[in-house]
């Protein structure tokens, strides 16, 4: 799947819920993603809006993970480290976070599979149920979910006196449904295919779901109490639109306009 259609502005408007970056510094992020197709993620460290290591917390914390200085830890991990993050590389795409850790050699095919399977049994987060079987420490959960971003954060990032500490869930906190959309003549319909409180397994679902299934439509709703919100759409149609419209582009112009970067290819010149 074009990784330009994963979610973006739902993921931007977690960390602006946690004060991590403005509304108006994920406007132009997002502009840039949009433009650049680069990973957000990637963007928002790039232009120092904020670190990798913060990326990294927030999105374990996001999975009920959470990297917290010890009771005795020293001042070190008490700063919890913001160094030591790089951009992956600029080529690279998105990936669900299951595939990217085994590729990574964090899990094996088998432990994934075993996650998954007490997941859709039992519910919670993957990044939790893998914490807590001891597949995964917390420190390298959130290296991966930086990496899935477009961040490389070294070990060197992650104080040694960290504790990970399991999040339980928020009451009242929103619930996200992954539903697959089919229209028939007069109406539509929608099946619920994963429901997660975490929208970005919700959002690794879809995109997931999307590569290997190729569904006409599908969409991302949260739910909170009787409110229900789509906070993402997908559409087959829409989407071959777009690649026929810049496959047009760079038959116009020899490169697709839309991702080039001018200033870049000046410095190169």
């Amino acid at each position: 799947m074009d990784h330009t259609h994963f979610p973006w502005r739902p993921l931007g408007a977690l960390l602006v819920a946690e004060g991590l970056v403005t509304a108006d510094q994920l406007e132009q992020a997002l502009a840039e993603q949009r433009r650049s197709g680069r990973l957000l993620g990637q963007i928002l460290v790039g232009r120092s809006y904020l670190t990798g290591f913060t990326l990294a917390r927030i999105l374990a914390e996001q999975h009920g993970v959470a990297l917290r200085p010890s009771r005795s830890g020293t001042a070190a991990s008490a700063g919890l480290q913001d160094s030591g993050s790089t951009h992956a590389d600029a080529g690279r795409v998105w990936r669900p976070l299951g595939k990217l850790l085994v590729e990574k050699g964090f899990l094996t095919e088998t432990e994934l599979d075993e996650a998954l399977a007490e997941q859709r049994e039992h519910g919670g987060r993957l990044g939790e149920i893998l914490v807590t079987r001891d597949y995964l420490s917390g420190p390298r959960l959130a290296r991966a979910l930086a990496e899935q971003h477009g961040v490389e954060v070294g070990k060197d990032a992650f104080a040694p006196d960290l504790e990970t500490v399991i999040a339980p869930p928020t009451p009242g906190q929103p619930v996200y449904h992954v539903c697959e959309v089919v229209a028939d003549s007069s109406f539509e319909t929608r099946s619920i295919l994963y429901e997660s409180v975490n929208f970005l397994e919700a959002a690794d679902f879809a995109c997931e779901f999307v590569e290997d299934h190729e569904p006409g439509a599908l969409e991302i709703q949260r739910i909170r109490g009787e409110a229900r919100e789509t906070v993402w759409m997908y559409s087959e149609s829409r989407a071959a639109e777009e690649a026929a419209s810049r496959k047009r582009l760079v038959e116009t112009f020899g490169f697709d306009p839309t991702i080039w970067d001018a200033g870049s290819r000046l410095d190169r010149g």
